[in-house]
Parts: C-alpha cells; structure tokens; sequence
C-alpha cells in the first residue's frame, strides 16, 4: 500500500498558525494518508486532531517534538505516552509502546538540531529534509546520513497551510493504520519527497521573521519585567 505522510507539523498548541482541525482538513485536501502534528513537547495537538479524523480517510500518527539535551527529537505514537525530556527514559518508552524516534533538522544550526550525535544507534529514521530549514543544512544532513543503514525522511515542519505537504515521504505500509505505518518506517520503506517553491520560499521567511520578531518582543518585555 502507497501511502503519502508529513510527519512534522505544528499548530496553535505550540507556535504553529493553525488549529489542529484546519491541519486535518488542509492534509486531507493535499491528499496526505498519514500525518503528524508534533507540537513542542505535548501530544494535545494530535489529542485535538484525533477528534475531526475520518480513520478511512487519514492514519493520525501522534506526535510531539521533544527538546532534549541533545536537541530537538520527533517522537511518533499509535497513542500519546507520557513525555520526558530525559533522551534514554525517552527510548525506554518508545520501545515499550511501539514509538519512533527521529532528529528533527539535525544540523541546521538556527535551531536545536542533534548535529554530530545523528548517527548514534538510537534513532528509528532520521529527518534528512527539512521544509523550515535551509538548503544547505538539508544538503550536509543527507550527505551525512544517507550511507548510515537508519531510514531517511522528509518533513515540513510546518507552520502555516499553505506549507503542509511540501516536504513529505512515501511509505510503503503492509496496512491503513499507525502501527503499521510506523512499522514501515522502521523498516525503511519510506521514500523522502523535497517540493522546493519561490511562493513556499516566501512563506517561510514571512513566518521565520514574524515568530522572530514576536519572540524579540517577549524577551525585551521579560528583560523589563512587564
């Protein structure tokens, strides 16, 4: 079975511009099987998209992007578990409930990708394209990656609609359901997809400046004490 999946994307649970039911519905209109919404360090905004999927329409992989101390980690369910920061106790638990680990942007060095630590034998695939980050750190994430034996995908990391989809992985599944897409891409039946675009290429830089600028407000408002 052919399956379409973005496995990184954000909604207004963490810092994404979107509610989880317009992610549903905009993946659905871009012929998405399988999608995650992996919010920073919660599972709600999965939790909240579970309620608007047609399970005959979507497989609702669900998701956070876990800050660790290595670095920003994907971690991907049939259902949400309890998240920690610790990496190993991390591992413990996707062993014990079926879950995948995956570097988000691992060395794109505006964020806090794993960088050197992408190759470590913990990881179920690695994020080799990332539709949030540059060219380059794409290029020296796959060129790095692509003779390591772990599963290579692609993501949007996406923030705004109209992006979702850009950046996406074909995956070969045994079944319509997320045990069996996430036994996939263990396996590394997965095929990453990179969609570059002068319009996409617009977005990000709108959104990458607006989330900047927001957050110089908040940090001069915190150094004022408002």
């Amino acid at each position: 079975m052919r399956l379409v999946g973005d496995l990184h994307i954000h909604s207004i649970v963490s810092d994404g511009s979107l509610h989880p039911s317009d992610i549903v519905r905009i993946s659905k209109v871009k012929s998405l099987h399988v999608f995650s919404i992996t919010d920073h360090n919660t599972f709600l905004g999965s939790l909240i998209a579970s309620k608007y999927v047609n399970k005959k329409d979507q497989v609702l992989l669900y998701g956070a992007e876990v800050r660790t101390c290595l670095g920003d980690i994907l971690i991907l369910c049939p259902q949400p578990v309890t998240i920690t920061c610790h990496l190993y106790r991390m591992v413990d638990l996707c062993r014990d409930n079926n879950c995948i680990l995956i570097p988000a942007h691992p060395y794109d060095i505006l964020r806090s990708g794993i960088g050197g630590n992408m190759l470590m034998k913990l990881w179920d695939a690695i994020e080799v394209f990332n539709g949030s980050s540059d060219l380059i750190s794409n290029i020296i994430t796959y060129i790095l990656a692509k003779d390591s034996g772990i599963p290579l995908v692609s993501n949007s990391d996406a923030h705004v609609g109209e992006l979702i989809g850009t950046f996406y992985n074909v995956i070969y599944a045994n079944g319509f359901n997320a045990d069996a897409v996430l036994e996939s891409i263990r396996k590394g039946k997965v095929l990453p997809v990179i969609k570059y675009s002068i319009r996409g290429s617009i977005s990000r830089i709108s959104w990458g400046l607006k989330n900047y600028l927001n957050n110089r407000v908040v940090s001069k408002c915190l150094d004022e004490g408002v």
